[in-house]
């Protein structure tokens, strides 16, 4: 028996009220908190907020689901995860079926008659005995081996974004050096002012390009994981939030270092390569078209 569609608001207890940018927030900070105290994205928690978090991020997923909680259509989390997903829910959607009605005990047979059963007919004269028995295909399952479009199969891996980040961050150095020659690497003014110009540079390449400069020599954007679209400012401070850090003095450096591996191991094939800043952010790295 299929139970009523989870209420994604009650079991998370999000405000139903709240735009779909506020409750991706919230849902985000949930799940960075919980993967902080190292639970893997396996826990059941992870997979609830992963899940809650392609439906209400977006307005348009988060309206279709809206309209089927209010009519109280009878749905599972497998299908709160397709509309995730795909933007719609699978059609048709999988109702349970009438329980079969037990069958009625055989009747006797004194007289020992030959009786007819439709289903095992005898072989008569014009049947073929070496035909193979028709078997009705059995129809995978939702979730099954059922095939699905790979979401993820245009994204780089978390060995490949590294490599891309320390060229960054080599590129950068280089720049940075001979804009900024003469001054004094010591002094604490000079290395907030290059966290500064780091942060203006990496966030100005992201939201006015499309991508930082070894990204697209590498051939991938940053977009908008609903719209496709090029970040917004915020969105891209969400996600370099790590580098943002950087510039408090003293303490700065660690929290963006211990940042920059929390975001590492997050980016893995369980999460669709997809890490913790950009799920924050609402983005997603892929290649271009044509390349």
């Amino acid at each position: 028996m299929i139970s009523p569609m989870p209420n994604l608001y009650e079991i998370l207890s999000l405000d139903r009220s709240a735009s779909s940018e506020q409750l991706a927030r919230a849902i985000a900070d949930r799940d960075l908190e919980l993967e902080q105290r190292m639970l893997p994205d396996t826990d059941p928690q992870r997979r609830q907020l992963h899940t809650a978090f392609s439906v209400l991020a977006d307005e348009q997923r988060r309206a279709t689901y809206d309209e089927a909680l209010s009519s109280s259509r009878a749905l599972e989390w497998s299908d709160l995860e397709y509309l995730g997903n795909f933007g719609s829910f699978p059609d048709p959607v999988f109702r349970p079926q009438p329980a079969p009605q037990p069958a009625p005990p055989p009747q006797s047979n004194p007289y020992n008659y030959p009786t007819y059963s439709p289903e095992a007919p005898a072989p008569g004269p014009m049947s073929n005995p070496f035909a193979q028995p028709y078997t009705a295909p059995t129809p995978a399952p939702y979730g099954g081996s059922a095939p699905v479009p790979d979401v993820h199969a245009d994204r780089p891996s978390a060995g490949l974004r590294l490599g891309m980040a320390l060229l960054d961050g080599l590129t950068f150095s280089m720049v940075s050096g001979l804009l900024l020659v003469g001054a004094n690497s010591e002094n604490v003014f000079s290395g907030m002012l290059v966290g500064l110009v780091g942060v203006a540079w990496f966030l100005g390449f992201e939201v006015l390009t499309g991508a930082s400069p070894v990204k697209h020599l590498f051939g991938y954007q940053v977009r908008d994981s609903a719209t496709g679209e090029k970040l917004s400012w915020e969105q891209s401070l969400k996600r370099q939030w790590w580098r943002a850090v950087s510039v408090v003095p003293v303490i700065g450096w660690l929290a963006s270092f211990i940042g920059m591996i929390a975001i590492g191991t997050s980016i893995k094939p369980q999460t669709g390569f997809i890490g913790s800043h950009d799920r924050w952010a609402g983005a997603e790295v892929v290649r271009k078209p044509g390349r």
